[in-house]
């Protein structure tokens, strides 16, 4: 939705959706997390009933907020959710042209705070970061090579995460095998993290408890933060332009070497029986990195600029300043503490011998 409904493709690992009396579905998804040739676009279809019509959109709505589709697709769940609770759609005033009015105007987003976000994003890459290391030290181990240089960087490291221009930059150390306490420009933030038997990570921190999943793609983070998808795009050249969806090229639309102003579109992709634009995100001379009939994928280059005024490019800028995230510190029995500081994690032992 916040892309303006480009299509995504790949496989599905997961979908979670129980039928009730009154809400009922069914997929087009195989065993393997592959669609079949005939879904198209569409892969699942969920209907409701009710004695009224107001019964049926509240049960609706209630199996979409249940409904889980994980792997490397993208859904448009969310976005139903917030359709449904339209003053619009609850009234029934509603026509052909209700829903393409919404799009354009862009008056349903669907989003989460952005200091929120940006912490559950340095837990997931901080959670990934110590189970990456950890793997690798054991491997290592395992092969007979006796080095521990790797084994400090699993407990103390630096995790980085841009979201909307802004770079913020984590400093974590572990207090406990599941406890991350970030630091960044003078906010300490202590989070206990849990993995499902799912893959999701259950962090506690700010007196909450939240639900995170991430997914690194070739254009960044997809992150899922209590059933709210958010894409975190990564830091990236300018005078690169790359696709984020999955296709096939067919045709520039200016000659190599031409010139391109920034949001005119520069090349045209065939992804989902769709012809779609993708547009230049600055102005320069650009460079045809690809032919037309190329299969592409996600994240790959389709062409180069050279910028034509530098200066003006966009600037990341680090975070300075207070995190608007609740304070609540998390409560360990100091004989925990203790052990884990005596285990090697980082601690205040005075302070936890005096509690």
């Amino acid at each position: 939705p916040d892309e303006g409904f480009k299509p995504t493709s790949g496989t599905i690992e997961r979908i979670k959706f129980q039928s009730t009396s009154n809400v009922w579905g069914y997929f087009s998804v195989g065993a393997n997390g592959g669609i079949h040739e005939y879904a198209d676009s569409q892969f699942g279809h969920l209907f409701a009933k009710g004695a009224t019509r107001e019964q049926a959109r509240k049960a609706l709505i209630l199996a979409l907020k249940e409904i889980e589709v994980r792997g490397e697709i993208r859904t448009t769940v969310e976005y139903l959710v917030e359709l449904l609770e339209t003053k619009d759609f609850i009234e029934n005033t509603i026509d052909t042209a209700w829903l393409d009015g919404l799009i354009k105007e862009k008056t349903i987003k669907v989003e989460m705070p952005d200091h929120l976000t940006v912490t559950s994003a340095a837990i997931f890459k901080a959670f990934q970061h110590v189970k990456e290391q950890t793997a690798a030290v054991t491997e290592s181990l395992t092969k007979g090579q006796v080095s521990t240089s790797g084994i400090p960087g699993i407990n103390s490291f630096n995790t980085e995460v841009a979201y909307k221009d802004v770079k913020y930059p984590f400093h974590v150390e572990r207090l406990a095998n599941d406890i991350y306490r970030l630091t960044i420009s003078g906010n300490v933030i202590d989070a206990r993290v849990t993995e499902t038997a799912e893959g999701a990570l259950l962090a506690t921190f700010g007196g909450e408890t939240h639900r995170i999943f991430g997914m690194d793609e070739p254009l960044g983070l997809r992150l899922v933060l209590d059933g709210t998808t958010i894409l975190m795009p990564s830091i990236f050249d300018p005078s690169e332009l790359r696709t984020d969806v999955t296709g096939k090229v067919v045709r520039y639309l200016q000659d190599n070497g031409g010139e391109v102003k920034a949001g005119e579109p520069y090349v045209e992709v065939e992804a989902m029986k769709m012809i779609m634009p993708l547009k230049a995100s600055e102005s320069g001379k650009i460079t045809h990195n690809l032919s037309p009939g190329t299969v592409i994928s996600a994240g790959d280059l389709l062409a180069s600029l050279e910028l034509k005024d530098p200066s003006k490019v966009k600037k990341i800028e680090t975070f300075e300043g207070a995190l608007d995230i609740g304070g609540s510190d998390l409560e360990v029995d100091p004989a925990e503490a203790v052990g884990n500081i005596l285990a090697g994690y980082t601690g205040e032992p005075e302070e936890a011998i005096q509690k």
